[in-house]
């Protein structure tokens, strides 16, 4: 990479961070592991966001297409936001994955205007019930116009395979979802990831 360069992925990763990623780490594209038999998770046994929009499957294109973005990607960034675990569960879980498809699209769009023009973002989780839980149709599936939030939600990582667990650990990063805080409560805190492939 040239001094230039350099300068633009330092500044996309204060960009991350201050857009609330806990973490973020540069990888080689080829670190991305992609398995078909995890996308195939989304159909059987069938999540319940499966064809609820076209973030998820069967509207994305898959490990296959997956593997073609990553040849044709520089550098992959990968994020990490680090939550109280309970959070996980209820209500709170859409807002948890909403900011995440928030920060995932932000840096997205800040690495477009850095120059990596085609970068995609990626996050965990469907768009649906954090953004559009309140509409009974994805407007795109239904043929209604566009998507209602094409600078917010992002394509979810599961539909096209991308084994997290092993991204966490070519970050560096633990990967056990659980993990005990370090005050005096002893509350457990959670994580979840996202992905942004430079262009």
């Amino acid at each position: 990479m040239d001094a230039s360069h350099n300068k633009d992925i330092g500044s996309l990763f204060e960009f991350a961070l201050q857009a609330g990623a806990t973490r973020a780490k540069l990888l080689p594209p080829e670190c991305v592991s992609v398995e078909d038999e995890l996308a195939d998770l989304c159909r059987e046994p069938k999540c319940p966001n499966f064809g609820q929009s076209m973030s998820c499957p069967p509207y994305v294109s898959g490990p296959s297409g997956m593997r073609k973005m990553l040849k044709a990607c520089r550098h992959a960034i990968v994020i990490r936001l680090e939550i109280q675990s309970s959070s996980l569960h209820g209500e709170d879980r859409p807002v948890v994955m909403r900011l995440l498809h928030e920060i995932t699209a932000a840096i997205e769009l800040e690495a477009k205007r850095l120059g990596f023009t085609e970068s995609i973002g990626f996050a965990g989780g469907s768009c649906k019930p954090s953004f559009c839980h309140n509409h009974p149709d994805c407007r795109v599936i239904a043929e209604q116009g566009q998507c209602r939030y094409p600078d917010h939600a992002r394509t979810s990582m599961s539909g096209y395979g991308i084994n997290v667990g092993e991204l966490m650990k070519s970050a560096g990063w633990p990967t056990n979802l659980f993990t005990s805080d370090s005050n005096d409560k002893g509350e457990q805190l959670s994580w979840v990831a996202g992905l942004v492939l430079l262009r």
